[in-house]
């Protein structure tokens, strides 16, 4: 393995491991996080874990000051709501653009759905985020619009997506709904239904956002 990609496989599950923590509590809003402490812990180089926190950075979950580091943020409900609406309008432009879909295009969404089905049926919620990702994505990918991929990428929805499940499950919610939306959304770009398509877009990324109407925005003081 590439040293690069060596550092870039510690950046990733660096990064998971740090979403993990504050997602259940082990870092509060305000908690520091000190580059060299957590390079010591998961012995590597500076460079990875600064890279991790630069990610998360993006994603709103940490923030960096001038002379007082990096520290945790917390989710903002308003800001989680707002990309989910921007979220809704690339994909579902994205499906304008992109219908009728090539053969390769719905064997990619074919698969993806499978593993969402497998993955919700054992409540595997890593395993359904990544898939119901990559069947999200290649909705952008399909409608040819590169600006559109690169922003949504940048929304870090490994991330978001990950913290949304979460809450999903907290308020006592299942996959099967969101899965059914899914296989209706599937069954509208099959028969090339522009309308209905981009009518279930919305409604997924609505129905999702929802989780993050009830809260308060989050305390970004350092405590």
């Amino acid at each position: 393995m590439s040293i690069a990609l060596k550092r870039t496989c510690m950046r990733d599950r660096i990064r998971e491991e740090l979403v993990a923590r504050i997602l259940d509590g082990s870092y509060p809003p305000g908690t520091q996080l000190k580059e060299l402490s957590l390079a010591r812990e998961f012995n590597v180089s500076q460079a990875p874990v600064r890279e991790a926190l630069r990610e998360l950075e993006g994603t709103g979950l940490v923030a960096s000051e001038r002379y007082r580091g990096t520290h945790v943020r917390g989710t903002d409900p308003v800001e989680m709501r707002e990309s989910y609406e921007l979220r809704a309008m690339i994909e579902a432009r994205s499906v304008q653009r992109g219908l009728p879909f090539n053969d390769a295009v719905f064997q990619q969404l074919d698969r993806c759905f499978e593993i969402m089905t497998a993955t919700a049926g054992r409540n595997d919620a890593s395993g359904y985020i990544d898939a119901a990702l990559t069947y999200h994505r290649t909705l952008i990918e399909a409608g040819g619009n590169g600006t559109f991929l690169r922003t949504w990428d940048a929304l870090r929805w490994d991330v978001r997506g990950r913290i949304a499940l979460q809450r999903l499950f907290k308020r006592g919610d299942d996959l099967g709904h969101l899965l059914d939306r899914h296989a209706q959304l599937l069954a509208r770009l099959k028969a090339c239904d522009v309308e209905g398509a981009t009518r279930l877009v919305e409604n997924i990324m609505t129905q999702v956002s929802e989780v993050f109407s009830a809260s308060r925005p989050a305390n970004h003081g350092t405590g």
